[in-house]
């Protein structure tokens, strides 16, 4: 057991400087690597010095028993998020939608991130494939973004042959939530049949964020780069917890 938390342990810090040297020092709950490898390394030290482990053999049971319900709790809760996000990895939208709305992610300076140029190709091709449908991108101004998501996100399909007018701009929205319900205010048509576009990871949550602001969309998932799927997996689950429990999203 020592030996498999200490393999633990080294895989999450390599991770961890791996995520650092693709998306930089700034990359979105990324330190969570950093607590996991030196928390798995803390468990190997523990499981390998019988002293330490026997100062906590000698726990009381109450604290024991506490704590590994805890673990059993949380572990159910994480592995049942993961489930919920899988299940929205394979979305597709059928043709013949009014409306589809892209959901903002980073934009360097002025450029689209690696993810959101993905969301954007898929959006593209939806676009392509079905000429009546119009386009909403959505997202504000953050921090490190020279113009606001949504800017550079028209500027993008504009670049992939996606004419100006059929693109509509919502540029306030700082979070998912904010996306589309300011996005939903954009329609053309209340009664308009909606998909959002989002990468495979996020579709889950983004269709329960809609829901719990009463309208049933559709999600496409766009792909994700394989190497950056368990940490968007991991802060994903968390997003996705507290999502539902402050009211943002529904069953």
């Amino acid at each position: 057991m020592a030996g498999l938390t200490l393999i633990l342990g080294i895989g999450c810090l390599l991770y961890f400087v791996a995520l650092i040297l693709t998306a930089g020092i700034r990359v979105s709950f990324g330190g969570i690597w950093l607590i996991l490898g030196a928390g798995f390394l803390a468990m190997s030290k523990i499981l390998k010095t019988p002293r330490l482990l026997e100062a906590v053999r000698s726990l009381p049971k109450w604290i024991k028993g506490g704590a590994g319900l805890l673990a059993a709790v949380g572990l159910l809760l994480f592995f049942g998020a993961q489930g919920c996000i899988l299940s929205g990895m394979t979305g597709r939208m059928p043709p013949g939608l009014d409306a589809v709305v892209v959901l903002g992610a980073q934009v360097r300076g002025t450029q689209v991130s690696r993810a959101l140029a993905q969301r954007l190709r898929a959006a593209a091709r939806y676009l392509q494939e079905n000429p009546e449908a119009y386009v909403i991108v959505s997202g504000g101004q953050g921090e490190g973004e020279d113009i606001s998501e949504a800017e550079a996100m028209s500027r993008y399909l504009q670049d992939l042959g996606i004419e100006p007018g059929r693109i509509v701009l919502e540029d306030r929205s700082v979070n998912t939530a904010q996306n589309l319900r300011y996005s939903f205010g954009l329609l053309r048509d209340p009664d308009d049949a909606v998909g959002v576009v989002t990468n495979s990871f996020h579709v889950f949550r983004a269709v329960h964020i809609a829901k719990a602001q009463g309208r049933e969309v559709l999600g496409l998932a766009a792909v994700t780069d394989w190497w950056m799927l368990p940490h968007y997996m991991m802060r994903e689950a968390f997003a996705l917890g507290k999502d539902f429990l402050v009211g943002n999203a529904v069953w």
